[in-house]
């Protein structure tokens, strides 16, 4: 791998605490997040990177970053073999030794001067910068500042920073006589430096395929193309959430397509309660069925190809839910069969569908009578009878 060997990386909300300092910057999903705060900046300010190893030339920066067309970022990188810096004294004017890493976690200094040192001890600013060669930075301590700036309320997201050492580069696999005048900061080294970088992204890719086709872990928009790639119609009335646990059951799914236990399976995924679901020839079978028959054929269906869908009127609230999840239940039922959706009411109907013990019960039996002594129909008062 051509890559550098070791890298620091930033992708939770614990990476991006850890021994830094922090302004105006919120964390959502383990993303860090910039959103315009009444004209101030976000700022975010690391503690110092240890290479363990005097000398070290680092060797690439890359960050994964949302970034609007309305905002930018300023990135100032410094590097060193010794954390001790030179910076002259508020009181007399006199140069003294002061810790950065104690200068930037200290909580007393406003953080425009722990910008500002950065401008002082030599650091190099690059804007809107995402793929940083890094080859300028000798030492073994690294820090980072990055100044966020946005001019309308359009969030900055970083989803992370990835830190690679030491350097690496194509350099070390060409000939002898092509290295010898070469040095890590040569022309060639940085021209190689560009396919090295093409090259490395395309091998991280390969490396990390089997992570894309995660549903758990993937990303949204390769999510919904999972879910064409399974043939999963109307994959937008399922949400984020609900489509990854139906992709990681679809090759279930698809195995017992077109039976009662698929579509039981399907919608109580989608709306998280397990239907009743009745075909019209086992309500046949039933001995009563002659003498109902007009009733019957009109609750379930006068054919076989008829099957009957019923959930309690909780999980259907209204008139385009319904439709979505008859769209959803179509998905996954026999092509030549008609669902008869049913949303149970709470109320009973004659010659609608009520059955005991799931939207109808029978409780103790008390005698009631009217309230005589009200003449107004319209508010009677069932009371009961004393005895």
């Amino acid at each position: 791998m051509a890559s550098g060997a070791k890298c620091f990386i930033l992708n939770r909300k614990s990476d991006w605490k850890y021994e830094s300092t922090l302004k105006n910057l919120e964390f959502e999903s383990d993303r860090l997040v910039f959103k315009s705060a009444g004209g101030e900046n976000g700022v975010y300010i690391s503690g110092a990177f240890d290479s363990l190893q005097r000398e070290t030339i680092w060797h690439r920066l890359r960050m994964d970053v949302n970034l609007p067309s309305s905002a930018s970022y300023k990135l100032k990188i410094y590097s060193s073999d010794t954390p001790e810096i030179i910076v002259p004294s508020l009181e007399d004017g006199k140069n003294k030794s002061i810790d950065l890493n104690d200068y930037l976690a200290n909580s007393s200094f406003d953080i425009s001067r722990k910008i500002d040192i950065f401008d002082y001890i030599g650091a190099k600013t690059y804007e809107n910068s995402t793929d940083i060669l890094l080859y300028d930075f000798k030492g073994r301590y690294l820090w980072l500042c990055l100044e966020i700036i946005s001019y309308d309320k359009n969030p900055v997201v970083i989803n992370s920073l990835k830190l690679e050492f030491p350097q690496v580069t194509f350099l070390d696999y060409l000939p002898e006589i092509y290295r010898k005048e070469a040095t890590p900061n040569s022309f060639l080294a940085r021209f190689l430096g560009i396919f090295q970088s093409l090259y490395v992204d395309l091998e991280d890719e390969i490396d990390f395929i089997p992570l894309k086709f995660d549903a758990d872990r993937t990303t949204k928009d390769f999510l919904n193309w999972m879910a064409a790639w399974l043939s999963i119609k109307n994959a937008e009335l399922w949400g984020e959430k609900r489509l990854r646990k139906l992709i990681k059951d679809s090759v279930k799914i698809y195995k017992m397509k077109g039976t009662k236990k698929a579509i039981s399976k399907i919608v109580q995924e989608y709306i998280g309660v397990e239907p009743i679901i009745v075909e019209q020839f086992d309500v046949k079978k039933n001995m009563y069925y002659h003498k109902q028959k007009e009733v019957v054929e009109n609750l379930f269906g006068d054919n076989g190809y008829v099957f009957t869908v019923m959930l309690p009127e909780a999980h259907v609230k209204d008139a385009e839910s319904y439709v979505e999840l008859l769209k959803v239940i179509n998905s996954v039922k026999p092509i030549d069969s008609i669902c008869n959706l049913v949303v149970l009411s709470d109320q009973i109907y004659l010659d609608h569908h009520c059955y005991m013990g799931i939207n109808s019960f029978i409780t103790a039996n008390q005698r009631l009578v009217l309230d005589k002594k009200r003449r107004d129909v319209s508010n009677l008062i069932i009371s009961e009878e004393s005895e």
